[in-house]
């Protein structure tokens, strides 16, 4: 019957993990820790009040918006008319114990990934929507391509002049601004278009947690200058929150080369991890498949430590070990009951 058990709950991981393919990224894939469709109420999406925000959940019924990618809702500004003149609109999508949901999602110093599916509809290089993303809570916003705050973002600079084919898809360029001066999207889509952004770390020695930040909130903004259009705007759905582990400066172990081994594994009271040698300094936490942070411990001068997972339920759990700050490894555990 244990077999059985744990066959089912194989199966309906994998079934989880395959949700985060689409884009083909490299390395394995952690999550998606939330993905929101806009099908019923969500604690991490806020629609700024004010009688001037046209932003509206709700069936599109629109000549061009005239379905949401998982149906029926979407986000859209204004579901029925088109966008009016002199507009700013916003909602912002946050996570993080300061954020509007509290939900801690406690992996950052893996990567940061959102992607989601999008239309729009706006006069070229004049009206549009942008992505401003902040760091402190909300109390300020950068465009996405403007963020020196976190010096994390996946963005194309004259040292990388090519864009990561595994970090930002399909996202607005330097070159392309608003009439207020913002990067951001603007013209006609031609149907959806499926975009991602991406944050990971850049370690430097003796720094681990170099996206141990609180709390991050995404905000979208849509304007539109004083000159009458009669375009629909912009409309978003399936908005995914996920990870990628990637590696980054501390060096991604290939092939052949495993430093972690985790015994037994599925356990059900106790895991020894072993590691190759000893280690000066041993990093690890474990966490679960939404994001909590289980366990988080640091051993010095040891070749193995031992996790207690008599108290947590039966799931796929993932442990991210930092070797003497420069090598990082990440396992999958599962936990049966």
């Amino acid at each position: 019957m244990k077999k059985i058990s744990f066959l089912f709950l194989l199966l309906a991981q994998m079934a989880v993990f395959a949700q985060v393919t689409e884009h083909k990224s490299p390395g394995d894939t952690i999550g998606p820790f939330t993905t929101i469709t806009f099908e019923e109420p969500s604690s991490n999406i806020s629609v700024i009040a004010s009688p001037a925000n046209i932003w509206q959940i709700g069936v599109p019924q629109k000549t061009l918006f005239n379905q949401a990618w998982s149906l029926p809702r979407a986000i859209v500004t204004d579901t029925l008319g088109n966008y009016p003149e002199n507009n700013h609109s916003t909602f912002e999508f946050g996570f993080g114990p300061s954020a509007m949901g509290g939900f801690y999602a406690g992996w950052f110093f893996w990567s940061i990934f959102i992607d989601f599916r999008h239309q729009f509809d706006t006069d070229t290089l004049q009206d549009g929507g942008y992505i401003s993303v902040s760091w402190d809570a909300g109390q300020t916003f950068l465009n996405i391509l403007d963020d020196t705050i976190s010096q994390q973002y996946f963005c194309v600079t004259p040292l990388h002049p090519e864009p990561l084919a595994w970090g930002n898809t399909n996202l607005y360029q330097e070159n392309q601004t608003l009439f207020n001066g913002e990067h951001g999207f603007s013209g006609k889509s031609n149907g959806w278009v499926q975009s991602c952004m991406a944050w990971f770390q850049i370690a430097v020695k003796n720094q681990f947690l170099a996206l141990d930040y609180d709390t991050i909130i995404y905000r979208f903004n849509f304007i539109s200058d004083n000159i009458p259009s009669s375009r629909e705007g912009w409309m978003i759905d399936q908005i995914r929150l996920f990870s990628i582990d990637i590696g980054g400066g501390i060096r991604e172990l290939m092939p052949g080369t495993q430093r972690s081994f985790v015994t037994p594994n599925p356990a059900i009271n106790d895991a020894l991890v072993t590691l190759n040698k000893i280690y000066q300094d041993v990093d690890f936490q474990l966490y679960n498949n939404i994001g909590k942070c289980m366990e988080r411990r640091s051993v010095s001068n040891s070749d193995q430590f031992t996790l207690d997972v008599s108290k947590l339920p039966s799931g796929t759990y993932f442990l991210k070990i930092l070797l003497d700050r420069q090598y990082s490894e990440t396992r999958k555990i599962m936990i049966l009951r």
